[in-house]
């Protein structure tokens, strides 16, 4: 039998914190309470141990077994325990490495090709958690998916994506105009998940919005009980000021919102339901052309969690278990995972984390940065990671 017994930290999730004892066994938190005892043990003495982060918005480079490599890594430096993949995937490929890794890989399921609709219900039984498409395809199709998804009572996740816009890498403000950009309107994602908001009203199917950039779409999907809003990191940290001097690091989709609208977001995290990193893998060549040659996304996985401590909670936007919900049970909840809490009888997917401890960092996004919440070990259902 598997054991491990992790003794005297705080224990943080979405609902409580106190000092306790945490029993693993097989995989599984078997026992909380006080003084456990068993032969490995786990000194947890000034750290908090949380429930691992679930990140719902990551694009590999590829699914080739050194580029998943790369994400396990980071997502384990990072906090991240569960990952969704949003490049279309193979299901060979994912259940293999799933098979051999630390961390969760959650298949996702394109329901669209060669215009017309896939085998849903096999993709699921495949192992799909969730059917993602964007906001472009006919009404139609999207009942249609709508359906498979009531089904087969499973969630589905939205891009907001126009053709003629979404490709832009700027919002339209005065700074995109005098920069000579192409810029996005800043109500388009209001125009895409209009539909969205109303099939998923009237089909009764929860649905994720990916990547909301304005305070807007939060507002105004707030009364549908079936939308959970989803913002990265980045829209709560950043403005469109990052691409001044064409900054092709700043270059994001959707676009870094105007100041006053990064305001209106953090003002408004009670209306957030997912955090996202948002995290995109490339080579960084393709960061290295005209801005509107360049491509669109940034690297941050491997220090997510310091991100959303040192400027989320550490600065007062948010408590430990606020995050908690908004990065782990919320996510668990929708995809039916069984995480996300520190309770028995749950996946032991947790992290314990030192949030008095700093590290420099000199990222191309955020430039040089002190971040606190360091990640000092990663316990997992498939097994028990160190990070030291």
């Amino acid at each position: 039998m598997q054991e491990c017994i992790i003794k005297n930290a705080t224990l943080c999730d979405y609902q409580m914190e106190a000092k306790a004892d945490v029993c693993i066994q097989n995989g599984l938190i078997h026992k909380i309470g006080k003084n456990l005892h068993g032969d490995n043990i786990v000194d947890g003495n000034n750290l908090y141990l949380l429930p691992s982060l679930i990140d719902t918005n990551i694009q590999p480079k590829s699914y080739k077994e050194q580029d998943l490599k790369k994400i396990e890594k980071k997502a384990l430096a990072g906090g991240v325990g569960s990952l969704a993949l949003t490049l279309n995937s193979s299901s060979d490929e994912i259940v293999l490495f799933n098979s051999r890794s630390q961390i969760h890989f959650l298949q996702n399921i394109n329901p669209y090709k060669d215009k017309k609709i896939c085998d849903i219900a096999k993709k699921h039984k495949d192992g799909g958690k969730f059917i993602e498409f964007s906001s472009s395809l006919k009404t139609s199709t999207l009942i249609c998916i709508y359906d498979y998804a009531a089904l087969l009572k499973i969630p589905c996740f939205c891009e907001a994506w126009d053709s003629d816009f979404s490709s832009n890498g700027s919002i339209e403000s005065e700074m995109s105009f005098k920069m000579g950009l192409a810029s996005q309107p800043y109500f388009l994602q209001n125009i895409e998940f209009s539909r969205i908001d109303q099939i998923s009203k009237f089909k009764k199917v929860p649905t994720l919005l990916h990547s909301i950039n304005s305070y807007s779409v939060l507002e105004a999907f707030e009364k549908n009980p079936y939308i959970l809003k989803e913002v990265s990191i980045h829209h709560l940290l950043l403005n469109e000021e990052v691409i001044q001097g064409y900054n092709t690091w700043g270059k994001l989709n959707p676009p870094l919102c105007k100041k006053e609208h990064q305001n209106l977001l953090v003002k408004n995290l009670h209306l957030i339901d997912f955090l996202t990193s948002s995290h995109k893998e490339f080579h960084t060549s393709l960061k290295e052309q005209t801005f509107d040659d360049a491509i669109s996304g940034v690297e941050c996985l491997e220090i997510f969690f310091p991100l959303l401590y040192t400027f989320l909670v550490k600065s007062n936007h948010l408590t430990l278990s606020q995050l908690c919900k908004k990065t782990s049970f919320a996510q668990a909840n929708l995809l039916g995972l069984n995480k996300g809490v520190i309770k028995e009888g749950y996946d032991a997917d947790l992290i314990l984390v030192d949030l008095n401890k700093s590290f420099s960092i000199n990222h191309p996004l955020y430039g040089k940065q002190t971040l606190y919440g360091q990640v000092q070990r990663t316990f997992s259902s498939k097994g028990i990671k160190s990070n030291d």
